[in-house]
């Protein structure tokens, strides 16, 4: 991706993560979609996490854009979660629907905290 863009992505502890810088707006479409985890041959978990930590503004464009990416997300059979999201988007996140379908954390020591604790629950059954 290039250096300025306001997406990044990286792995950690089997989780594809998408950071936000600045915005998420419709100039970001192009960049955004090359982010799915199926196109950058991430099979090894399902979990997609949203950091929204530095961002600062969404608009409608941007929220629509993050439904469709959630939609194709989940019929791709890959859990969304979010980290960072303000009590601003977190209110327009339950409006929209979104928070039916992106499990949403404070901080991402929170999530990845949840994550151990759920995969070690899931490894003793």
């Amino acid at each position: 991706m290039p250096d300025n863009s306001k997406i990044s992505t990286y792995t950690k502890e089997n989780t594809w993560c998408v950071c936000f810088q600045d915005e998420l707006t419709r100039n970001e479409e192009t960049v955004f979609f090359q982010t799915y985890p199926w196109l950058a041959s991430f099979h090894e978990s399902k979990d997609i996490l949203f950091d929204f930590t530095n961002t600062r503004y969404i608009n409608s464009a941007g929220i629509a854009l993050l439904i469709r990416y959630v939609r194709e997300a989940r019929q791709k059979e890959y859990f969304c979660y979010a980290v960072g999201v303000s009590s601003h988007y977190q209110k327009i996140f339950r409006i929209v629907g979104l928070s039916s379908y992106i499990e949403n954390f404070p901080d991402a020591f929170s999530f990845f905290e949840r994550m151990r604790l759920r995969r070690s629950y899931s490894n003793e059954r």
